[in-house]
């Protein structure tokens, strides 16, 4: 309807050629991202089996209607900053982690050279350089307090809105990689000109200088395609070394450590054969940094800590998570509690019980910057009750991970994982 009626609008204009008290035409831009709009409801309706079930369907179609009758006053990256809030609005009540709202391939905006994650101090998250392009180097180890001249607790304020989210640990995941896009800071009014200006407590002192961004493509290839969530690996950290290797394992005294770090790889003979070693008296797999795979992997994990636990009846078994640990790892997650019933340490994981996933990916190839959504199609339920109203699992032994103990190669989640197993 909004497309006909600006056509009709447009034929008038040509056919009478207008008066001074004629309305003037629609943004012909806005009128096509209206109608992406429109294309994204039609498709959710559509693919997702229960769309609205965190956000009542009225509210949400309010808001996409009122986003589309502001797309004319709206720039580029602040349309982008608003089709991110509107999606994520329908997993406000978690469930929904995978739903991105994000710039199509080839159109995203510049990154910050940084790599930011969330360590915990003293109970407060602090947001922390874990890695920087040069020559931003002596940025590592510091805390960012400002950016855009924004107090940083303003600025996750700002961006939290704008995360999907299974439930409150995948929102400090994710927030890291909306803060270093340079469409939502745009978006957000925190970045007018080609730099941006960053304060950065480090050693005591406060440091600000102008950050250049740098192409999409060139921070990837830096970071990684996942250096936007995990933690940089570290040769003196176990559960950081070769991030690339999924499955890894080693004896630490009588205790058998087993290092997954994507669910993709399915245990091989070695392993198995080490399962069954009598000296063994513990097992601790380890699911930090996991941010998923291929859940169709994960019964071949669950029947080797079985298989662990039917040859060592009297042995513990440990599983570590934190907040990376998602998708078809927090699946494992889930299965391990129902089926074996593990000693979770850590932190919770990011991923949810029981979620929405499979996603659809529906391209609004006409606002102003292209994008792409991801719209769920199947529901996951792991946990041993359907109405488990949990959004994730609660560690029996938690443990705050602290950017000192990072930077120093100290794994205290580990030291209390070996520790709490007798």
């Amino acid at each position: 309807m909004r497309l006909v009626s600006a056509v009709l609008v447009a034929v008038l204009l040509v056919l009478g050629g207008g008066c001074a008290d004629d309305p003037p035409a629609p943004d012909a831009a806005a009128t096509r991202g209206a109608a992406d709009l429109d294309l994204l409801l039609e498709r959710l309706e559509t693919i997702h089996p229960e769309p609205f079930h965190g956000v009542p369907r009225e509210e949400w179609v309010g808001e996409l209607r009122e986003l589309q009758d502001r797309l004319p006053d709206l720039s580029p990256d602040q349309t982008v900053v608003e089709v991110m809030r509107l999606v994520a609005l329908l997993s406000r009540e978690g469930r929904d982690g995978h739903q991105f709202a994000l710039p199509q391939p080839g159109h995203e905006g510049p990154m910050l050279p940084l790599r930011l994650y969330f360590f915990e101090d003293g109970g407060q998250d602090e947001l922390v350089v874990t890695d920087a392009m040069p020559p931003y180097d002596d940025l590592v180890g510091g805390t960012v307090t400002a950016l855009g001249g924004v107090p940083v607790e303003e600025l996750l304020t700002m961006t939290e809105p704008l995360v999907p989210r299974d439930g409150p640990a995948t929102v400090p995941t994710f927030q890291p990689q909306f803060v270093l896009r340079t469409e939502v800071l745009r978006g957000l009014g925190l970045m007018t000109g080609d730099t941006i200006r960053v304060s950065v407590e480090l050693d005591g002192s406060e440091t600000e200088l102008d950050l250049v961004p740098v192409a999409f493509e060139e921070h990837e290839a830096w970071a990684g395609w996942l250096g936007v969530l995990r933690l940089p690996e570290r040769p003196d950290t176990r559960y950081l070394r070769d991030l690339d290797e999924p499955l890894t394992w080693e004896r630490l005294g009588s205790a058998l450590y087993v290092r997954l770090t994507e669910v993709r790889a399915q245990p091989e003979p070695p392993l198995e054969r080490a399962v069954r070693e009598r000296a063994l008296d513990r097992l601790v797999l380890d699911l930090r940094q996991n941010p998923g795979g291929d859940n169709h992997n994960n019964a071949a994990v669950v029947a080797l800590v079985s298989d662990f636990q039917d040859r060592h009846p009297e042995a513990p078994v440990a599983v570590i998570t934190d907040r990376v640990t998602f998708s078809a790892a927090s699946n494992l997650t889930t299965d391990l509690e129902r089926l074996v019933d593990p000693v979770f340490v850590g932190e919770p994981m990011g991923g949810g019980l029981n979620f929405w996933n499979d996603v659809t990916w529906v391209h609004l190839d006409d606002l102003r910057v292209p994008m792409q959504v991801g719209v769920s199609t199947r529901y996951w339920q792991q946990a041993a009750d359907p109405a488990d109203p949990r959004l994730t699992i609660e560690p029996d032994v938690p443990v705050t991970v602290e950017a000192e103990d990072y930077f120093a190669g100290r794994d205290p989640t580990l030291d209390a994982a070996l520790g709490v197993l007798p």
